[in-house]
């Protein structure tokens, strides 16, 4: 029977107000929420507004609780702003304050502290391990080593010399520049975009562009940036894509392996995979301008992992994987196919936990089903974005390269990978990336064609995948590479070094000859991707050499100094004139339309000098004939040399009826 002692609280004395409510915690959060927009405001004043978006990624991972390491907490908190950023341009696009800093700075502070207040959590990381630091470095020197023949060049024109190796990067940069001028996604406001961008942009998938741009106001503290900048500025965030397409395979990758990877095992995946990024076609993205599929294919893989592994915090994963949904549907929508047969997979897998938290499961999902197909349904109305998958170039890629990661992804599955929950639903992650690639060559082959540009993409995705599955050559190692799952296993891989099995030891004495066989595996795979002779088995021809991607850019094969040379001249020499178009004119075939192109990117008029770029004759004089009937207004030619300046007299003898509205410079 329970005692009936009990203690009567004291009285209050007579005539006593009555105790008030705490009102301390309320006058906290209003002073958070004046610093979430003071701070900005002066960051903003004192040009500091560059370590506003350090602060808020900072902020969003310390209040993560999903993942275990500082690497994990990074990547899932940039996998969440990347997504949120994207659906963010909607509003950034409406409200009238465009991109300016301070209140896209006060905007996220003021939800990240609407997140701490609802959840009652408090910033704080893991501290860093090793293997984060691998990873992250591996990311770096990766970005680095794509980064160096613009890092070498000494002026203007020796980058414009690799930037316009491939043109798509005059595109990319002014769909960057357009979002900067309008202030929001370009399809926003398609009027305003027509003069600074291409047309086939304002419909584009613009993920990227919007963070590039966003990024770039806060680092320049919302000064107006010159031409010379703004390519600087864009080859950095480029660079900066790849290397997050590189870190979040890596990340994948050691996911999917799992914690019982030691650290020399980790260093040898870390260094297999990097080896390999370099040496395969997804350093194309660097040289030809793929900024958009980079951070499109990065959140792919980083779902792949997240949706083979999965978060053990069920909210969070939810949140993970619809930001990772927008984010690809934003930035590189022809993914989506297999990022729908990922998500569908995890959905009915993982029905029993969703089944306790209804609503968030319908807010995500509502919010990821109108948000992620916009862009397309967009392009679809628009533009003639299907009618382009069957354009571009034939694709004949190394198929004895999948034939070789294939084969080693498959021997570590069959060697116990499928009796582990994890690597089954890789296999089946796998099994989508090849359906979603045959489904593309089959098409082709139905049309009876060369496979074409886009069939390269799938096959991109494909190779991305394959390295993430690279993890599974981890099962296949001996029982020593592999950590033992925690004080029970410390203490069995003891009593094996005591008196047991070697094969299963843990000891000091056994870390530097694993060590040495982790440099040995990285050295193998920097052979077999080619990194130091340019031979691997990604090699590919290049004219009359044969050789990688990496290789032929480090070499300077590919890079174009002609035409840069020409369009660092008329940049200086040939400012823009309003209401006129300008047009860069030589004897060498294509140098013209590459000039005028990068040109007219550099001056801002990239949309409105769209007549006198595309769709036109690439060798003159039939380009410059064909260009003065495409453009109705008045054309300026500038001859890159007295030759050129010969074909524009010979043309305006022919015609003197276009005198009134064409003019002509030749460049010294």
């Amino acid at each position: 029977m329970p005692s009936q002692l009990t203690t009567a609280p004291a009285a209050a004395p007579e005539g006593a107000a009555p105790p008030r409510r705490p009102v301390r915690p309320a006058l906290r959060l209003a002073g958070w929420l004046a610093l979430a927009w003071l701070g900005p405001l002066l960051a903003y004043a004192v040009g500091a507004a560059g370590v506003l978006p350090v602060v808020v990624f900072g902020l969003a991972a310390g209040l993560l609780r999903a993942g275990r390491t500082l690497l994990d907490r990074l990547v899932l908190a940039g996998a969440l702003l990347f997504g949120a950023v994207c659906a963010a341009g909607l509003l950034i696009s409406a409200w009238p304050w465009g991109l300016h800093p301070v209140p896209v700075a006060g905007a996220a502070l003021t939800g990240l502290l609407g997140v701490a207040a609802a959840t009652g959590r408090r910033p704080r990381l893991p501290r860093p391990e090793a293997a984060d630091l691998l990873a992250v470095g591996a990311a770096v020197l990766a970005a680095l080593a794509m980064a160096g023949p613009y890092l070498r060049a000494g002026d203007l024109a020796g980058r414009l010399a690799y930037a316009m190796t491939g043109e798509d990067n005059s595109r990319h940069l002014a769909a960057v520049q357009g979002i900067g001028a309008v202030g929001g996604y370009l399809f926003t406001d398609p009027q305003a975009a027509a003069r600074t961008t291409p047309e086939a942009m304002v419909w584009y998938p613009q993920g990227f562009h919007l963070t590039a741009a966003l990024l770039d106001g806060f680092l320049r503290s919302g000064a107006p940036a010159d031409p010379v900048t703004a390519l600087d500025h864009y080859l950095g965030w480029a660079i900066g894509a790849w290397a997050a397409l590189v870190l979040a395979v890596l990340w994948a990758a050691l996911r999917l392996a799992g914690r019982r990877l030691d650290l020399p095992g980790t260093l040898a995946l870390t260094g297999a995979v990097t080896a390999a990024c370099l040496g395969s076609e997804l350093a194309r993205f660097v040289v030809y301008g793929y900024p958009g599929e980079s951070v499109g294919l990065a959140a792919t893989v980083v779902l792949v992992a997240v949706t083979c592994r999965p978060l053990a915090r069920t909210r969070t994963q939810l949140c993970v994987v619809g930001a990772l949904c927008v984010a690809v549907g934003f930035a590189y929508l022809m993914f989506l196919p297999v990022v729908a047969a990922l998500v569908l997979a995890w959905l009915v897998r993982d029905r029993g936990r969703l089944r306790h938290h209804p609503l968030l499961l319908a807010a995500v999902a509502l919010a990821t089903v109108a948000l992620t197909p916009l862009p397309a349904v967009g392009g679809l109305l628009h533009t003639d974005q299907v009618d382009n998958v069957a354009t571009g170039g034939g694709v004949f890629p190394r198929y004895d390269a999948f034939l070789a990661l294939g084969g080693l992804v498959a021997a570590g599955l069959a060697g116990g990978g499928l009796r582990l929950p994890v690597w089954r639903r890789y296999a089946g992650a796998l099994g989508a990336a090849v359906a979603f690639a045959a489904g593309f060559l089959i098409y082709f082959r139905a049309l009876g064609t060369d496979p074409r540009y886009y069939y390269g993409k799938t096959l991109h995705l494909l190779l991305a995948v394959l390295l993430v599955g690279a993890g599974a050559l981890t099962l296949l190692l001996p029982a020593g590479w592999r950590r033992p799952p925690g004080r029970a296993g410390a203490a069995a891989a003891g009593r094996a070094g005591a008196g047991g099995r070697p094969g299963r030891r843990w000891h000091g004495l056994d870390r530097p000859a694993r060590f040495l066989v982790a440099a040995a595996v990285v050295a193998a795979c920097a052979g077999l991707a080619g990194l130091p002779r340019g031979t691997g088995i990604f090699a590919q021809p290049f004219g009359d050499r044969t050789t990688t991607w990496s290789a032929a850019w480090w070499s300077g094969l590919l890079d174009r100094p002609r035409p840069a040379d020409v369009t660092a001249r008329a940049l200086a020499q040939a400012p823009p004139r309003p209401g006129a178009v300008t047009v860069v004119v030589s004897t060498h075939r294509r140098e013209g339309y590459l000039a005028t192109l990068f040109l007219s990117t550099l001056q801002g008029t990239a949309g409105a000098s769209g007549p006198a770029v595309y769709q036109l004759p690439l060798s003159e004089p039939a380009r410059s004939a064909a260009l003065v009937e495409a453009v109705p207004g008045p054309v300026r030619f500038v001859a890159a040399d007295p030759a050129a300046a010969r074909i524009v007299e010979d043309l305006l003898a022919a015609r003197p009826d276009l005198r009134p509205r064409v003019t002509t410079q030749t460049l010294h």
